[in-house]
């Protein structure tokens, strides 16, 4: 007997992410509800928005393997076609299942210009027959969930450790109102707010504008949290923006750098150097006990700039060190959280 979940059925099992909805193949997957993307008209965050970035299925089965049917979409930038993956974990194993057939949105100067449509692919997943199983989601791909199926009963498993709402738009950190009030609406154990690298790159603001908007970011998620620990996280170190206000631009090289800027009085202009005062300066402000500030530079300095694989994004290294640090450090910084 095989046990199949399909349509409707899903929502007991993908966790990390808004309710799916319907699209072409099966149920589309979103980290932002309708009414919140509706707020943007713009390509690229309608592609990050819908990268499930966090998003995974969980569930338990005594099966010893599952067949996952999934329509993937990707980006190709400059003829490379990255690489979607599944990572499958159980207990202690973790499994690393490539997607053979995306779709393809290929990009020129910023514009889709051509689509190489393929259809749902098949990924059998092997599984030991005990405990939960998570299979998270690709973060570089938009994705419709068609159907898992198995020879045996599938259950939605009990929910272990932290579970990850991730809402980090690539790109498109700017403070948004609509992102507040999504996170102001979807109960928290912690809440963790990392500002200002999207600012600067897209210089979409100035000081004036940047630190009211902080502060109404966080009026708006304490209206639905009021005792949630918050920790506000600048950017990691940058050699690029430090002390260079937006936008960053890719010279022919490959490397992030800080744009010629031609204002006359650049009155304002935000550095990376300058955000973290700005946070630093709100969070002490607010005076709020279960609110605080965290350098990003201790999570990726100046020593660890050669793990800047384009003087921007980090490298797997670097991901992999952030990651510890972040695990090592976050509890020191939760009183509240202890308190409980």
């Amino acid at each position: 007997m095989t046990t199949s979940i399909t349509g409707g059925d899903w929502e007991p099992y993908v966790l990390g992410t808004a309710p799916l909805e319907e699209g072409a193949a099966g149920g589309a997957v979103h980290r932002l509800p309708a009414w919140a993307r509706a707020q943007v008209d713009d390509q690229l965050f309608r592609f990050v928005e819908a990268c499930p970035v966090g998003g995974r299925i969980r569930f338990e089965t005594d099966a010893d393997e599952v067949f996952l049917t999934v329509a993937a979409t990707t980006v190709v930038i400059d003829g490379v076609e990255p690489a979607v993956t599944l990572v499958v974990e159980q207990g202690e194993q973790e499994t690393e299942i490539r997607l053979d057939a995306p779709t393809l949105l290929v990009v020129a100067e910023e514009q889709v210009v051509e689509v190489r449509p393929r259809s749902p692919e098949v990924v059998r997943i092997p599984v030991s027959g005990s405990g939960p199983v998570d299979i998270w989601l690709p973060h570089g791909a938009r994705v419709e969930l068609v159907s898992l199926a198995a020879a045996a009963p599938v259950a939605a498993a009990r929910r272990l450790g932290w579970n990850l709402r991730n809402l980090s738009l690539g790109g498109n950190a700017h403070l948004d109102g609509f992102v507040a009030r999504v996170i102001r609406d979807h109960p928290a154990d912690l809440i963790t707010l990392k500002v200002g690298i999207n600012v600067v790159n897209a210089d979409s603001m100035r000081e004036r504008t940047f630190r009211p908007a902080l502060h109404s970011f966080l009026d708006t998620i304490r209206e639905g949290q009021p005792d949630t620990p918050i920790v506000v996280i600048s950017a990691i170190s940058c050699p690029a923006h430090e002390d260079a206000a937006g936008p960053t631009v890719t010279g022919s090289e490959g490397l992030a750098h800080a744009a010629v800027r031609a204002v006359e009085r650049d009155v304002g202009a935000l550095t990376l150097g300058r955000t973290r005062d700005v946070l630093a300066e709100v969070v002490t402000a607010r005076a709020d006990p279960g609110l605080t500030f965290w350098d990003g530079r201790d999570l990726l300095g100046p020593a660890e700039e050669g793990m800047l694989y384009d003087g921007l994004h980090p490298d797997q290294r670097g991901l992999d060190l952030i990651a510890a640090r972040f695990a090592d450090g976050i509890l020191a910084r939760l009183p509240m959280a202890r308190s409980r």
